[in-house]
C-alpha cells in the first residue's frame, strides 16, 4: 500500500512549513501568491486532482480519497476544503492511514499586513486515520 507515500509526503512537507495565519488566531497556513504558485503547492493541487479523477474512475477495492468536500465565500474571497484520506492497511477490521485536512483560502488582499506579496494561503493538518471495515 506504500503506493501513494509520495503524495503523503508532500502533504506532510507543506504542514510543516506553515505558520500562523493571524496574530491573535491559531490558524496556521502556508501562504502563497496566486500569480506565482510555489512547486509544493501546485504539487498538492495536481495530487487533489489525481485523486479525484481515480476516485471518478471508481473500481477501487478501498473507500474514496477525496472527502467532505466545502466551499465558502464567493469572488476574492472564497475557499475551498477537502478531507484525502490515504489508506495504507486493513487490519483486525480497521482500515489505518492518513488522514490530510486541506484547505486553500483566498484573501483578496487581507494578508498584506503579514506577507504583503501574497494573496492566498494553504493550510494542511496531517493525522493518523482509522476506520472500522
Amino acid at each position: 500500500m506504500g503506493v501513494f507515500k509520495e503524495e503523503a509526503h508532500i502533504f506532510e512537507t507543506v504542514a510543516k512549513y506553515q505558520d500562523r495565519i493571524y496574530n491573535d488566531a491559531a490558524d496556521y497556513g502556508f501562504p502563497y501568491d496566486t500569480n506565482n504558485v510555489p512547486k509544493n503547492v501546485q504539487a498538492v493541487f495536481d495530487i487533489i486532482a489525481e485523486f479525484k479523477e481515480i476516485d471518478n474512475q471508481g473500481g477501487r477495492k478501498v473507500k474514496k480519497f477525496i472527502n467532505n468536500r466545502q466551499t465558502w465565500g464567493e469572488g476574492k474571497t472564497k475557499g475551498v476544503s477537502v478531507d484525502v484520506i490515504i489508506y495504507w492497511e486493513e487490519n483486525e477490521g480497521y482500515l489505518h492511514g492518513t488522514k490530510c485536512s486541506i484547505s486553500f483560502n483566498n484573501t483578496a488582499g487581507h494578508y498584506t499586513k503579514f506577507k504583503p506579496d501574497c494573496d492566498a494561503f494553504i493550510s494542511i493538518y496531517v493525522e493518523p486515520y482509522k476506520e472500522k471495515v
